[in-house]
């Protein structure tokens, strides 16, 4: 693993501390670093997708009906 330094108000340093016992703070920020770059990873996919759909036409009128009904049919 990599060491990432992270700088925060004393005070919060020493509420913190009042949770040593309680919180395994190390794993704590391990786990919003991560959520973090998933959520930002999920939202640069959607952008993507966005981008290429702006690029394709829209499918005549009634082929979403057409299509149901061959596949219906088909069985």
């Amino acid at each position: 693993m990599s060491v990432v330094s992270v700088k925060v108000p004393r005070w919060v340093k020493e509420k913190m501390k009042q949770y040593d016992g309680v919180v395994n703070w190390p794993e704590e920020i391990r786990r919003s670093i991560i959520n973090k770059l998933e959520e930002l990873e999920r939202e640069r996919a959607v952008e993507e997708a966005i981008k290429l759909l702006e690029n394709v036409r829209p499918a005549p009128e009634g082929t979403a009906a057409t299509l149901v009904r061959e596949d219906r049919d088909s069985h």
